[in-house]
């Protein structure tokens, strides 16, 4: 890029108030309702600072050990929110920072590039080296891909941002490519 520095992060402060979850299930009625609830959430909960910021994240820490498992992170381009879910945990850190990467990209107009059933990447768009011979394993994830493919029917969370890259699709979706 030619930019030195193309995101700047910010930390707000502390929100007290949980924004609201996304429908489980919901059709679109359901799904705009939340999405209308959730900006104005945003609204009434954005930092008080001189620069208003382009995008807000509000993140939720949960304890690993109650919580093994997290609900999937959401983020809206419209308002450029998102709602991501994170493990309260030092151990974390880097994963954590992998779904905040993710979650970003969505504010910007990245598209999910795994199968929502089973949270596998989608060949190609969804693989960080979809030219790779062999193509198993692959050696990074492509970060809308969500998960480094290691075989056709398994895949791994990667343990930090240096285990992903943003592919050619998710770089258009974005900006960064024409």
């Amino acid at each position: 890029l030619g930019l030195r520095r193309p995101i700047e992060v910010q930390l707000g402060a502390q929100v007290s108030d949980v924004p609201p979850a996304p429908p489980k299930g919901g059709g679109v009625f359901g799904t705009v309702i939340w999405s209308l609830k959730f900006r104005y959430f945003a609204w009434l909960n954005s930092p008080k600072v001189n620069v208003k910021p382009d995008i807000r994240l509000y993140l939720l820490y949960y304890d690993p050990l109650t919580n093994p498992r997290l609900s999937h992170s959401t983020a809206l381009n419209k308002g450029r929110i998102g709602r991501v879910n994170l493990f309260g945990d030092s151990t974390y850190a880097k994963q954590n920072l992998v779904i905040l990467a993710h979650e970003l990209l969505h504010t910007l107009n990245a598209t999910d590039k795994y199968d929502l059933a089973n949270s596998m990447p989608i060949y190609p768009d969804g693989f960080a080296e979809p030219d790779k011979t062999p193509l198993y394993p692959q050696d990074f994830a492509e970060l809308m891909g969500g998960r480094t493919p290691v075989t056709e029917n398994s895949a791994e969370i990667p343990k930090s941002l240096k285990q992903t890259l943003i592919g050619a699709k998710t770089a258009r979706e974005i900006g960064w490519l024409k």
